[in-house]
């Protein structure tokens, strides 16, 4: 269940979400959104074998373009709309750059080409990556990292609303949001077991690395020498130099 308090912040920012006529044209907005990328998946993935990994690489940059927008506007935003400015921001880069993002996490389910594995081995590894994705997004959650409001950016509007999150998983990687979601990925790119989807599901790096830069430098810049300092001690996405702590983390909670 999603903390009240949480959605209380959520609503504040958004005072649309409140009225339930504005919430049914979020909704609207949300699937148009959506539909619009899968029409493009559908057109692009049908005209030969490899237009999948194009039509990804697409999606990927329109991500990672709106990523760089929001980091590059939000200023502009505040000044503009004060108290209001995030109420803008979710409808204008927020929104899109989540179905974006996420057309990009569910396209290889639906990329097919010649199996890989046998079926048991794909399946397992499917089931591997989805259960590291589920983990690592609990530990998100215990940390502090509310998804209703740090991961829709919420504080890159209103940054003094709320300490950053160092604690617990971030102690080991600062974006385990992105660890996460190309874990799930990669997890449905198995159970499609083939070579193209599983390309396909890596492309999400484009998007996950440029966000992490330009996190790191925003966060840089608000924070200075202690963020610099966690750094230069953590991994971005995957903690590799403490996979071992870092797993014994995700299922033993330490």
């Amino acid at each position: 269940m999603f903390d009240r308090d949480v959605i209380a912040i959520l609503l504040d920012k958004v005072p649309d979400l409140r009225s339930p006529w504005r919430i049914l044209l979020t909704v609207a907005y949300v699937l148009l959104l959506g539909t619009l990328c899968a029409l493009f998946f559908f057109a692009v993935d049908r005209l030969a074998w490899f237009t999948p990994i194009l039509s990804q690489a697409a999606m990927a940059l329109l991500a990672a373009l709106i990523a760089h927008l929001h980091f590059k506007w939000v200023a502009g935003y505040r000044r503009r709309y004060g108290l209001l400015a995030y109420r803008y921001y979710f409808y204008h880069l927020i929104l899109p750059y989540l179905v974006t993002w996420y057309a990009c996490f569910f396209h290889p389910l639906f990329v097919s080409g010649p199996p890989l594995l046998p079926v048991w081995l794909a399946i397992a590894l499917g089931l591997i990556l989805l259960l590291l994705f589920l983990l690592a997004s609990i530990h998100i959650e215990r940390a502090g990292f509310s998804t209703m409001t740090y991961g829709m950016d919420l504080y890159t509007v209103f940054p003094e609303e709320a300490p950053p999150v160092y604690g617990e998983i971030y102690g080991y990687v600062r974006h385990p949001l992105y660890f996460s979601l190309i874990c799930g990925s990669l997890g449905l790119a198995f159970f499609r077991n083939n070579g193209l989807a599983l390309l396909v599901s890596s492309l999400q790096l484009i998007p996950a690395l440029t966000a992490a830069h330009l996190e790191d430098r925003e966060m840089i810049e608000r924070e200075g020498q202690t963020h610099r300092q966690y750094v230069q001690r953590t991994s971005a996405i995957v903690p590799l130099r403490r996979l071992g702590g870092f797993l014994k983390l995700l299922f033993f909670l330490g």
